[in-house]
Parts: structure tokens; sequence; C-alpha cells
């Protein structure tokens, strides 16, 4: 990588990973919580409902989330099962649209096996194993979710760009974004939450050869970024996120 893109993304990412990133983002639901199972059960929800139109997905959460608040929180919400509420009686049947391919029922069955984590262990985390690879704490997620519409099945080919993103939130240490609660992933480990957007951002500054956006694409990009951030490659993400919304186009070496 040249010192000319090194220091395009690095200006890139200090523009944008700042407080006032949070407002326009899914991340602003968690961030009104202090208690941590709320922020992590807000965090797995927002991130889950996070894809295609950032303002219509933003109006869904938060509409869960006053419902959230009104039962005393995340924690206490899927404690009491209070979901079967919103999601039966004020919406109707199971099978209305929650949001684009996700119904009602999907977002009940996301709420009844986070209940059942929950009951199982004292924070999510807990499924998590220090010292495996990373990849096989994001097949450990993803296994418990099997079933879940929008978890993509262990050891897929997706992107998993959700849970990738939720793992940046959850693990990235030091930033004024990201929370920094668990600790048996390191920030090291984490990989680029790539979506479409992403994806031609990075393909043109040259930080992929693959034509596809696939798990192993995002792993080329995040080894790429590792040359500028090696202990924290996903600091990357929000360099490439902002370059697109500065509406990048390619440099000149």
């Amino acid at each position: 990588m040249d010192e000319k893109l090194k220091q395009i993304l690095i200006e890139a990412a200090e523009r944008h990973e700042n407080k006032s990133f949070i407002a326009d983002d899914p991340i602003q639901f968690p961030h009104r919580y202090t208690e941590r199972n709320d922020i992590e059960i807000s965090s797995f929800i927002s991130a889950w409902m996070a894809y295609g139109s950032r303002k219509v997905f933003l109006n869904v959460l938060r509409n869960i989330h006053s419902a959230m608040d009104t039962s005393g929180g995340p924690s206490d919400y899927i404690k009491s099962q209070a979901w079967l509420d919103i999601s039966s009686e004020s919406q109707g049947k199971p099978d209305c649209c929650l949001y684009r391919f996700y119904k009602w029922k999907d977002y009940s069955e996301l709420c009844v096996r986070l209940h059942r984590l929950y009951s199982e262990y004292a924070t999510m985390e807990s499924i998590l194993d220090t010292g495996y690879s990373p990849q096989v704490n994001v097949r450990k997620l993803c296994s418990y979710f099997t079933g879940i519409k929008g978890i993509p099945i262990p050891d897929s080919m997706s992107a998993n760009k959700r849970i990738h993103m939720f793992l940046r939130w959850m693990v990235r240490k030091g930033s004024p974004v990201d929370f920094g609660l668990w600790n048996r992933m390191k920030p090291a480990q984490l990989v680029i939450p790539l979506d479409t957007h992403v994806f031609q951002t990075a393909s043109c500054l040259g930080l992929t050869s693959r034509n596809s956006a696939d798990i192993k694409t995002a792993l080329q990009i995040t080894d790429s970024i590792r040359v500028i951030w090696p202990e924290d490659p996903v600091k990357g993400d929000f360099a490439l996120y902002g370059l697109g919304l500065d509406g990048f186009t390619p440099y000149s070496k």
C-alpha cells in the first residue's frame, strides 16, 4: 500500500470515528443504555435489522426500542417476554411484515432465542471461547442463532456483515463509537463488516482483487488495512464507510 493511500485512509478514519457518527447509525440505540446486557441485546437487535434503507430500518428500531423502554429496557423486555405483546397484539398476525423480508414472527423468534440465551448465560459473550480463532467464535455465535432469518448459517460464504458489525461494537476498545465490552476476542481478530458500498470503495482503492462481496473478500480487505492498523484493522471500517459518504473517487498515485 502506498503512502498516499495510507494517509487517505487514516484521515478518513479520524474524520468519521467520532461521537457525531452515532446519531445517524444503528449504534445510536445501544448508546441509550449503560447496563451491559441492555447494550448487548439492543446492539444485537439493531445490527440484525441494519440492512436496506437506513431511514426505514432506523424508524423500525426506534419503535422497537420505545417498546423496550416501556418495559424497563432491553434486558427486562427480554426476561419478561414483553415482545409477545408487540409482535401479536399490536401488530396482528405473526406473518405481518416487520421490515422488508423480516416478519414479526422472525423478530419474535429472535427474542425467544435471546430469552433462552440470558436464561443460560450471564452475558452473550459467554457463548464465545477465549483462545479460539475469530472465525470459530463467529461460527459459535451464528450457531446459537441458527434458524433465525438474517443470521447466516455457520461456515457459509456470506460476508456476514451484521454479525461482524455487532462484534466491532462489542470488541473494539477506546472508541468514541464502539463499546469494547467484550474481552474473549481481540480487536486484532475482527473482520471488516462488508456490504456493497464498502466493497465498492475498497475495490476502487485496490484493497481487494476479488469480484464478490463474500467472506473471503472481507478477510482480504481486512488484511490490506492491517498494514495501517495491525492491532485494530476494523478501524478501517470508518474510513471505507466515510469515504463512500464523502463521494470518494479514485486518486492518482
